[in-house]
């Protein structure tokens, strides 16, 4: 797990080769995804997840599809035997993006999985600078950082050195044989609904304070749209209105979120069904779509392929008529020639 950008795709691909890997700060992980891997003689599976600052899908989203995915292992009885949390030490402070994720993070963990957690640092230089040195000590150290979860039993590793690294990383893991249960996913086992666990609560309270952002804005508009009334000045006017019009829609979509916390383990799950089979629906119509509008240029081009065959033959049709008149007219007038240059005796 880890903020966008971090390397978590581009560490399961030391493993597995299909894993997608990107190079810009755009998610390449857009859903859960579970890669089979074997480092000697033992077979495990890497989970990749996209992370909570994800650029296409709110937090909201990825929430309730790690939740059920988290969910639907646990009544399989599979258990996770340790978490790999990725940090870039490049980075020169924990951005508010990275210090969302990680609260979120640990809030998905409990107490109970911080010591099956590693914490990597990725993108160092080779040898490291004083500067990443300093910034690792400052993770493992100050409050709010790492240093709790290191009280706690989470440990600290440095992914510096490609697949090496990362194997010994996955072999720290996999010797330790844990097997652990997740907070959300006792909670959610317990009957709780999404927004009534921890790492829901630190989702729903973000989007709280946006809804009290948006209920300022339009009370602010309101007034000022009255202002305008009162000046009857009708530009201003359908400029306030339009913004209103704009902050009641990310208003509303604000509560949207919140109701798709709502949700027990077992509506989740129905849920994320139901918008499997429409993102199924979705792509197999665009692929449709797609394979339609290839049909479509294809018979095109044919069509103009053989209209260029029929529309030369023509003026080949053409030019040959025509040679075979002048040829014809030369012929007569030739025999015209002659018959004038007889004498009749």
């Amino acid at each position: 797990m880890g903020v966008t950008g971090v390397g978590k795709s581009t560490f399961i691909s030391y493993f597995n080769s299909d894993a997608t890997t990107g190079d810009s700060l755009i998610s390449c992980t857009t859903t859960v995804g579970v890669y089979p891997a074997t480092i000697g003689a033992r077979d495990f599976y890497l989970v990749d997840t996209p992370g909570f600052d994800d650029s296409l899908r709110p937090d909201t989203e990825i929430l309730r599809e790690v939740a059920d995915w988290l969910n639907q292992t646990n009544q399989a009885n599979i258990k996770l035997a340790g978490i790999v949390y990725l940090h870039r030490i490049c980075d020169t402070r924990m951005s508010g993006a990275s210090a969302k994720s990680l609260r979120l993070f640990k809030k998905v963990c409990g107490e109970q999985g911080l010591p099956c957690v590693v914490l990597a640092t990725t993108m160092w230089h080779q040898p490291p600078t004083d500067l990443e040195v300093a910034r690792e000590q400052e993770l493992s150290s100050k409050e709010g950082f790492w240093k709790e979860m290191v009280e706690k039993g989470s440990v600290i590793r440095r992914q510096d050195d490609g697949k090496v690294s990362a194997t010994k990383i996955i072999g720290y893991i996999l010797e330790r044989r844990h097997q652990i249960t997740l907070q959300i996913q006792d909670e959610m086992a317990q009957g709780k609904k999404l927004d009534e666990t921890a790492a829901g609560r630190e989702v729903d309270a973000d989007i709280v304070k946006l809804k009290k952002h948006y209920e300022k804005e339009l009370a602010d508009l309101r007034r000022e749209l009255r202002e305008a009334q009162d000046r009857n000045d009708v530009r201003t006017q359908k400029q306030i209105m339009a913004e209103r019009a704009e902050t009641e829609r990310k208003l509303q979509e604000q509560e949207r979120k919140r109701d798709q916390l709502r949700v027990s383990m077992e509506e989740l799950r129905r849920q994320r069904d139901e918008e499997m089979r429409e993102h199924r629906e979705m792509a197999l119509q665009q692929q449709l779509d797609h394979q339609r509008a290839v049909l479509k240029q294809e018979s095109d081009l044919h069509e103009l392929r053989l209209r260029n065959e029929y529309e030369t033959k023509l003026v080949q049709q053409a030019y040959t008529g025509q040679i075979s008149r002048l040829e014809e007219e030369l012929e007569m007038l030739r025999s015209q020639k002659e018959r004038r240059g007889c004498v009749v005796m």
